[in-house]
């Protein structure tokens, strides 16, 4: 009986050990497409649920683990998880094949009791499989993102924000277009090309600020930016500045309109604009409706978009509406813009199906009234012509 009394007490002694967990955002990995002296990279999050700072370490086995490039040890807790950056750099004589790996993440540290001396060891760990598949085939795909044209002073050359994913096997260095336009967008006003500016790894992001020669007076303008390499191009709007000035900034967010509608009905549209600036701006929509066939092309123009003029306070969002009267059925596409303090958005677009019989207008309404009554008008001064003459003829008798 005392050897187990004696037992219970010396259990009873132990310092408690408070267990860790430790988890990642990635249950595998996979490099696909990989060349001979290429390069390949991913991220694992790695979380814990201790408050306190804790050591982790990586290890890796497998054929192809000396391949793989990662931090052996590093420190993270609850409120600060760590990005493990694992790349993979096959040698230039590597065999063509698949290959497996198993990186293994574990906790590092001496776990701690209540009162803060070390307790047991125990250690927390999460297995990652990595595969990794090779090529003889060079591939080139990118995409582009992030796109700024940003606004500048007079007398300052123009500035491209912009970042480019490599998702093929080899590295890049694309070439970046702008070609400049006034604020209708109706004549060019110049183009340059430079190149993105760096040497992008397979898999990396990469992101650039490229400058441009311009000379631009003050005012809004837009710019095409296209990266044929990575097939991108969009247009986008910036403002060259008098030094000091303060910049009116507005977004046409959408068009609102129902997306169907009868024959005859008073339908509302709505310009959703935001003023994004520091000042109130004076907005107005502008635009067209027109009558679609079933591919989207347009058949007629059936009205002109002219609101009027509505103030728009700073980080407010307002609806400058306009209203449309459809008088046959068919498929109408309404497009336009918001004009404010001499600028204007991009166009945006939005259909409204109208079902139902024709109907006459109320000015076709008016045509028939008013010739109705000349008609009448005329008949009558006939009839009091013939009268007077069937008078002045009895009189001559």
């Amino acid at each position: 009986m005392r050897p187990i009394v004696m037992l219970l007490l010396a259990l009873l002694c132990l310092p408690m050990v408070h267990a860790v967990a430790i988890g990642v955002n990635r249950a595998s990995l996979e490099f696909t497409d990989v060349l001979r002296g290429g390069y390949a990279e991913a991220v694992i999050t790695v979380t814990t649920d201790s408050d306190t700072l804790i050591t982790g370490e990586v290890q890796a086995a497998g054929e192809a683990a000396e391949w793989l490039n990662f931090s052996k040890e590093f420190n993270f807790s609850r409120d600060m998880p760590y990005e493990l950056r694992v790349s993979v750099q096959p040698p230039i004589d590597a065999q063509i094949d698949n290959y497996q790996v198993n990186l293994s993440i574990l906790t590092g540290a001496l776990l701690q009791t209540g009162d803060g001396r070390l307790g047991t060891t125990t250690r927390a760990s999460f297995r990652v499989p990595v595969s990794l598949a090779m090529t003889g085939t060079e591939r080139v795909a990118c995409t582009v993102g992030g796109v700024q044209v940003l606004d500048s002073e007079e007398g300052n050359p123009i500035q491209v924000r912009l970042s480019i994913h490599n998702r093929g096997n080899v590295r890049i260095n694309p070439g970046v277009q702008i070609e400049v336009f006034d604020q209708l967008r109706s004549k060019s006003l110049g183009t340059r090309s430079t190149e993105f500016g760096e040497r992008v790894l397979p898999t990396v992001t990469s992101e650039a600020l490229r400058t441009f020669a311009f000379d631009l007076p003050p005012r809004q303008y837009w710019a095409t930016v296209s990266v044929p390499e990575c097939g991108y191009n969009g247009m986008l709007s910036f403002d060259v500045l008098e030094p000091g000035s303060i910049k009116d900034d507005g977004e046409l967010l959408r068009i609102s309109a129902p997306a169907w509608a009868e024959t005859g009905d008073i339908i509302r549209i709505d310009a959703v604009f935001r003023n994004k600036g520091i000042r109130p701006v004076r907005a107005t929509f502008k635009g067209t409706i027109s009558l679609v066939d079933e591919e989207g092309a347009v058949q007629e123009i059936v009205k002109v978009i002219d609101s009027e003029a509505y103030t728009v306070d700073p980080d407010v969002t307002a609806e400058i509406p306009t209203f449309f009267n459809p008088l046959i059925g068919g498929q109408y596409k309404v497009t336009g813009t918001v004009y404010y303090n001499s600028k204007l958005t991009p166009e945006r677009e939005t259909l409204i199906n109208v079902n139902g019989e024709p109907v006459a207008s109320v000015g076709g309404y008016a045509t028939y009234v008013l010739i109705g009554m000349a008609i009448l008008i005329l008949v009558l001064l006939i009839m009091i012509k013939k009268k007077r003459q069937q008078r002045t003829h009895h009189y001559a008798r």
